[in-house]
Order: C-alpha cells, then sequence, then structure tokens
C-alpha cells in the first residue's frame, strides 16, 4: 500500500491479524520506509440488516519529526485512504 499526504508518501507493507474476525481486523506494521510504526484496527458492529458501524483506530511513528500542521494532513489522508479502502472492499 503507498501513503499520499502530499509532501509526505510512504510505501508500507502491513501484517494483518484476522483472528477475531469478523467484529475485529487489526493490523501492524511490517515494513516500511518512512514509518517506524503503524498499529490499527477496524471494529465492525452491526447496528441492523443494513447498518454497520465502523470504529478505525490507528497509531503511527515516524523515523523523522514532522510540523504539526504536515502530520494532521497525513493523518487525515491515511484515515480516508484506510476508510475507502474498507468502503470499496465492504460493498464488493
Amino acid at each position: 500500500m503507498t501513503i499520499d499526504a502530499g509532501m509526505m508518501k510512504d510505501r508500507v507493507i502491513l501484517d494483518y491479524d484476522w483472528s477475531k474476525s469478523p467484529s475485529v481486523l487489526s493490523f501492524s506494521l511490517d515494513d516500511a520506509d518512512l514509518l517506524t510504526a503503524m498499529d490499527g484496527s477496524y471494529e465492525l458492529k452491526s447496528i441492523d440488516e443494513d447498518t454497520t458501524s465502523a470504529t478505525y483506530s490507528l497509531t503511527v511513528d515516524l523515523s523523522m519529526p514532522i510540523p504539526s500542521m504536515m502530520r494532521k494532513k497525513a493523518e487525515k489522508a491515511t484515515i480516508d485512504q484506510a476508510l475507502a479502502q474498507l468502503k470499496a472492499v465492504l460493498e464488493a
């Protein structure tokens, strides 16, 4: 997967843990160029027959300091990209 947050781009390889599937899918960083850690999860809860709530958590550490404004932009881009990917998988 490639994370593209404007001026900051990174190629990441994630390890997925499906052991709590289908309610929880978690992942951790296996390899990256700029990131030193990336742990996250999706927690899915059925609301009714047609609705599912998705809670996304993410923790990221970088190999270098970056200004707060750039970090926030990168966080938003990463979350938006991850949620778009989840939506595409769930609606396929």
